[in-house]
Parts: C-alpha cells; sequence; structure tokens
C-alpha cells in the first residue's frame, strides 16, 4: 500500500501548529494498519478546528472587529461609537468605547470646536447572565470653542449626563422591582448600586395612577402598618380582570369620602355593584358614593360567620370537659392524699381539639374510605366514619349542629336561573333555622334575614377575565371576594419581606407594579426634588409617667 491510502497521499498534508507530516515515514507506519488510519483522520480534523477557532478568537479580540461588540451592546444603532479595547480583571469585564473623531462644530456660533482632552466615565452595564459583571468605560472628549468659550462633552445615546448606569440598566431595575419577594437592598446588590439609587429609580420612573373604575368592582382592607393612623390600606379590585384599581391610604369614612368625591360623578355612575365583606361602612356607607351601585355581600364571609358560631360551641364543650378532667385528678389526689396530680385528658377532650373538622369541614370535602387509619393521639386504629361516630357521641347536639350547616353549604354551592329561585330557597333555609330551636342558628337565621338582599345578590355570574388565563380565554364565574383574598396576600409578603415600610407612596406603586397586568413608565422622569418631597409623619412624643424624676440625670 505504501503511503498512498483511498487515494491519499500522506505527503502533502499541511503544516499544523508547525508540525510536518512525511509520508514516507508515516506510510511505513501504519501500512495494513486501517484502524490507526481512522484514527488519524479524527485527530487531523480536530487539530484543523482547534485552529480555525484560535484564529476565530483572535480576531474577536481584534480591536479593529468592534460591531460584534457593539451588536452584543444593542449599540450598533450608533455607528458614530467604535470599541477601543476589551480586558477581563478577576470577574469584571470592561469594553472601552469612544466616538469617532470627527469636525466638531459649536451650537452657538458654528465655529470649529477645539479637543481639550479626554477624561474616561466608568458605567454599569448589566447585560451578562453569567456571575461576571460587565462595565463600560466611556472615553469622552471634552471640547471647547475658541471664539464664544462654549464647552461640551461627547454625547452618548446609551448614556445620561451624571449617570452611573446605563439607560437599558434602569429596564432591568424595574423589571426586577416588579417581584414583591425582592427588596431592594436585593436588587441593588445584583446590579451594583446602592439601595437610594435603585429607590430613587423606580420612584422616578413608576407613579401609576388610578385605572377607570368598573362595573364590579371587589372592596377589602390589608394591613400595611404604616404608622398608629394608617395601619389598614383601602383595596379596591376589577372583579372582570382581576387588576387592582388603586390602593388608598386607609380605611377611614373622611379619607374614602374625600377619595371617592374627588372621582368624577359619570365615572361613578358606571359602577353596578360593590362586592365586600359583613363590614358595616362597606355595605351601608360606601353604595352612597355610587348613585347605580348595589352592595353584594360575599358568600365566604357567610359561611365564616357559622364557623365561628360552631367554632364558639366546640371551645366551651372542651372547656366544660376539661373542668370535668380537673376535678377528677383533685379527688384523685385527695385519696393519694398528695398535694397535685395531672394526667391526661379524656378521650372527649382529644376528639374536640384534635378532630373538630368533623364539624367544621365540608362533609363533600372529608375523605370517606373503609382503611383504617392509625390515630396516634386516639392510640387506635379508625376509619373515617368511626372517627364521626365518636365525635358525635360526645354530646347529642352535635350532630343537629352538623345537618343544619350541612344545609346551608349545599345552599351556597347551589346555582339559580333566577333571583326568585335564590329567594325561594333562602327564605326556605331561614324558615328551617327558625324551627330548629337551636340558639346558634336562630342568630344565624337573624344575621341572613339582616343581610338577605346582598346574599342573594351573590350568585349572579359574571364573564371574566383573569391575569392568569389566555387573553382569548374567558369563563363565569360568580361574584365572590376570593379574588381579593388572594391579592391581600401579596402586600403582606412584601411587607414581611422589607420588615415594614413607612412610605406608603412607594408601598403602593410597588404594589400596583407588580400586580397590573401591563403597566407603564413614566415618559419624563421625576426630578431630584420630586423624588425627595416625600417627608415622613412626625412622631408624637412619648408621654412620660407621673413617677419621672425630671432632676435625673
Amino acid at each position: 500500500m505504501g503511503a498512498n491510502f483511498l487515494g491519499t497521499n500522506f505527503g502533502v498534508l499541511p503544516n499544523i501548529f508547525g508540525v510536518k507530516f512525511y509520508g514516507q515515514v508515516l506510510g511505513s507506519i501504519i501500512e495494513g494498519n486501517v484502524l490507526f488510519i481512522s484514527f488519524f483522520y479524527i485527530l487531523f480534523f480536530v487539530m484543523l478546528l482547534i485552529r480555525n477557532g484560535v484564529i476565530f478568537m483572535n480576531k474577536l479580540n481584534d480591536s479593529n472587529n468592534s460591531i460584534d461588540y457593539l451588536s452584543l451592546l444593542d449599540f450598533s444603532f450608533d455607528e458614530s461609537i467604535e470599541v477601543i479595547k476589551t480586558e477581563c480583571i478577576d470577574s469584571n469585564k470592561y469594553i472601552h468605547l469612544t466616538k469617532k473623531l470627527v469636525p466638531t462644530y459649536c451650537p452657538c456660533c458654528n465655529s470649529r470646536m477645539h479637543s481639550k482632552g479626554i477624561y474616561k466615565r466608568t458605567v454599569n452595564h448589566p447585560i451578562l447572565q453569567d456571575s461576571t459583571r460587565l462595565f463600560i468605560i466611556v472615553h469622552q472628549r471634552r471640547w471647547l470653542c475658541p471664539c464664544c468659550g462654549l464647552t461640551k462633552n461627547d454625547d452618548f445615546s446609551f448614556l445620561e449626563p451624571g449617570k452611573q448606569s446605563t439607560n437599558m440598566t434602569i429596564l432591568f431595575i424595574l423589571n426586577a422591582l416588579k417581584d414583591l419577594n425582592r427588596t431592594t437592598r436585593s436588587v441593588a446588590r445584583d446590579f451594583g448600586l446602592s439601595d437610594t439609587q435603585v429607590h430613587d429609580i423606580f420612584t422616578a420612573y413608576v407613579d401609576l395612577p388610578r385605572l377607570p373604575l368598573p362595573e364590579y368592582i371587589s372592596i377589602d382592607e390589608v394591613c400595611l402598618n404604616i404608622n398608629s393612623r394608617d395601619k389598614y390600606a383601602f383595596v379596591i379590585i376589577d372583579f372582570v380582570t382581576g387588576e387592582p384599581v388603586d390602593l388608598v391610604q386607609n380605611r377611614r369614612m373622611d379619607t374614602l369620602e374625600q377619595y371617592f368625591r374627588s372621582i368624577p360623578l359619570d365615572e361613578r355612575k358606571n359602577v353596578k355593584g360593590i362586592i365586600s365583606d359583613a363590614y358595616k361602612n362597606y355595605l351601608d356607607k360606601i353604595p352612597d358614593y355610587f348613585p347605580n351601585a348595589v352592595s353584594i355581600l360575599d358568600s365566604f364571609h357567610v359561611t365564616k360567620v357559622i364557623i365561628g358560631y360552631l367554632n364558639d360551641y366546640i371551645r366551651q364543650l372542651t372547656k366544660k370537659f376539661k373542668q370535668r378532667d380537673e376535678r377528677t385528678w383533685e379527688e384523685r389526689a385527695k385519696e393519694l392524699n398528695r398535694e397535685k396530680i395531672k394526667g391526661q385528658y379524656s378521650q372527649e377532650v382529644i376528639l374536640l381539639q384534635k378532630y373538630k373538622w368533623v364539624l367544621l369541614k365540608n362533609y363533600d370535602d372529608i375523605q370517606h374510605d373503609l382503611y383504617h387509619h392509625y390515630h396516634k393521639d386516639l392510640k387506635m386504629h379508625l376509619t373515617t366514619h368511626q372517627v364521626e361516630d365518636m365525635f358525635f357521641k360526645i354530646d347529642p347536639r352535635l350532630k343537629k349542629l352538623h345537618f343544619l350547616k350541612e344545609e346551608y353549604i349545599k345552599f351556597n354551592h347551589s346555582k339559580f336561573d333566577s333571583k326568585e329561585e335564590a329567594t325561594a330557597a333562602l327564605e326556605n333555609l331561614i324558615n328551617l333555622y327558625d324551627q330548629s330551636d337551636d340558639p346558634i342558628f336562630i342568630d344565624f337565621s337573624s344575621y341572613l334575614k339582616e343581610h338577605q338582599s346582598e346574599i342573594i345578590r351573590s350568585f349572579t355570574t359574571l364573564q371574566v377575565r383573569r391575569k392568569t388565563i389566555k387573553d382569548s380565554e374567558a369563563y363565569y364565574a360568580r361574584l365572590s371576594n376570593g379574588l381579593m383574598e388572594s391579592m391581600n396576600r401579596k402586600p403582606k409578603d412584601y411587607i414581611r419581606q422589607t420588615r415594614g415600610s413607612s412610605n406608603f407612596n412607594y408601598t403602593r406603586n410597588r404594589f400596583l407594579w407588580a400586580t397590573r397586568k401591563n403597566p407603564a413608565i413614566r415618559a419624563i422622569p421625576k426630578s431630584y426634588e420630586e423624588i425627595h418631597s416625600y417627608t415622613l409623619p412626625k412622631r408624637t412624643a412619648k408621654k412620660r409617667s407621673k413617677h419621672y424624676n425630671k432632676n435625673k440625670k
């Protein structure tokens, strides 16, 4: 075979990394060894790819090839910028930019200006996704007009005068602040800025207005604890879209009256329904500001009332059986001539404390099976039905309470075709409770009579479009404050993460910025004076006790 294998002459192989291959010697070594020749071909092409990669990387590092870096930085739209050099020091990457040298003329007298030297500015541009940080070293020329004495600096479209970060950094910061679990300090750490700088950037660009009032609104309060007067903020949500309309500083009626009166009457007339809990001011006074609106009571809060009544009765039974057990221990201690004896509480106390879900939980939500589960507290293997039987044997009244409670749950989960049908079903339920001779459900019957109209209106269904589903999809939902209850968790989590806040305007904008679907930033950011015009409320001095010694040093 010689040095010729499959028509290949090894004597003409190229010179790779300074290594010269001689065909005659190589051919004598690999003659007849097809496997080795195949391995040689693979090695040859790998070395060729490495060589081409080295040449490609050298071209990337060439200062004349600056258009790749400008595309990476998203500055390729400005043809007047060129890259001087790039360098990497530890975990930081630096790209040096400057303006191409062209004749510059004075904007006042049109005289040709003279360059008075170059000074460097280091600006932050966090576009990298790895652990390194990117800095842009801007080589900025200073120009002087010899005629009128005007001085000016080179202008860069991606950088504002006096700023330490590019314009793109502002958008990155605002996007990071959409997460309410992120604090200002954590965002500042990621972008290499101070807490105050991030706070000022957000305040300058985000100042969201109130949305137009929709036909159906949900209202509730959320505890922000801004100060002693503004402990509970007032939340307004669009029931159809699920977006927050606004966040008011507190829920005091004088504040709410001033707020609603400032809204044009024609816009307030558009509101048809106000969904709320059973807070008296929400049901009675808020609708006064909306001529065409009616109050709607959230069904969850109605169920919460009956659950509260049943919980109170369980606590009374628990206290009764605990006192019985403690009397037994005292009698036992006297018999044994001991000062005190404390044993284990009876089975009734354990059932009332650990298994009250038998009465409180909806019957359909309880998993009933024939499997014998081991109950550690009772030290027995029991099925769910056996646990229920043991619970209801504690007191004969518990079975009746469970039945009456389930009747309202069935009514609450029903669907009615008309208002008259829902009214008839509620009246039948009220008559059942009145005839039950049970004081708990007689009181609950009075509650249903008081809010009968508000409860009936809650069975209305609307076609809604929420943020969590596609815009093209819609479904029908019953009027309720369920969306509000989940929305209230977000500002609470934010306050918990930030360990409190005393600036309501900043808290309001953070909440609206994170929960609205398409929030917009200000076209013209606020000035430094506008940002720092907010003053904290004055703290009242603590009253000194009458025992305070004025002469005490």
